[in-house]
């Protein structure tokens, strides 16, 4: 049942969901930092996300053969046609429920970029302000929706271990081996050694460890390019991910 249920949700069907569980980029600057994604001020036309069409992948597959500033002067139309737009229509649909939303830059950041290869050959978005970080990411091979915290501050870390090392913490570990079986990668940055103030031997080391947490699903474009579900494909896994959401929200929630 569980994989029947999986092949049909991938394909945007509605079935029965088995073992529900109960109750979680890039760094670059948005194209509108600080910003709200509200169309209306922007003075753009109202519409309501189609899908993003088989163009999308023409422009990053073009993108991934010829990484070059060239290559985006002369496809600049393509790409606000055919992945901008669409995405920036998403955002504005989605804001009010998960928070304001950024989208990368394509450009990388300069610390980062090799200078031969100057573009992300995905578009990001990332919405923040519920207490948690919800993403999605679009390129010519998948759709990836995430839910969690990738990158966290001090403060941050500090209310995550406080709540991982009680039992707390033994809820998350419940939370995460759910979702795992469910069949979201559970991922985050970890330290090596446990972080001061906690023994090695802790029951929840693994947790205590992390200084990042999330769940992603992903997508390849055969299931979602052209299709007008793709909106629901990705808050469809935020949803089945809200165990998680909710409990960083509780026991360590983001403040930005």
């Amino acid at each position: 049942m569980a994989s029947r249920w999986r092949r049909g949700h991938e394909r945007g069907l509605s079935l029965p969901r088995p073992g529900a569980v109960d109750g979680y980029a890039s760094t670059e600057p948005a194209h509108r930092p600080g910003g709200n994604l509200n169309q209306r001020e922007r003075g753009i036309q109202v519409t309501a996300f189609a899908g993003w069409s088989p163009e999308l992948a023409t422009f990053f597959t073009g993108l991934e053969q010829d990484n070059s500033p060239g290559y985006l002067d002369a496809r600049r139309d393509l790409y606000r046609r055919a992945v901008l737009e669409p995405t920036r229509t998403l955002a504005a649909e989605l804001e009010h429920k998960y928070g304001k939303a950024h989208i990368f830059r394509l450009r990388k950041d300069a610390r980062f970029a090799d200078g031969r290869h100057p573009y992300h050959t995905h578009l990001g978005v990332q919405f923040a302000g519920n207490g948690t970080h919800h993403y999605l990411s679009v390129s010519a091979r998948e759709l990836i929706a995430s839910v969690g915290v990738v990158r966290a501050r001090g403060v941050w870390l500090s209310r995550f271990r406080a709540a991982a090392a009680g039992p707390a913490g033994a809820r998350l570990l419940t939370i995460i081996s759910a979702l795992e079986a469910e069949g979201f990668t559970v991922s985050g940055e970890t330290l090596k050694k446990a972080p001061r103030g906690h023994p090695q031997s802790h029951p929840h080391i693994a947790l205590l460890r992390r200084t990042g947490l999330a769940a992603t699903w992903r997508w390849p474009a055969s299931l979602w390019l052209g299709n007008p579900g793709a909106a629901g494909l990705i808050t469809g896994a935020w949803e089945r991910a809200a165990p998680l959401s909710g409990w960083l929200r509780r026991f360590a929630p983001l403040e930005d």
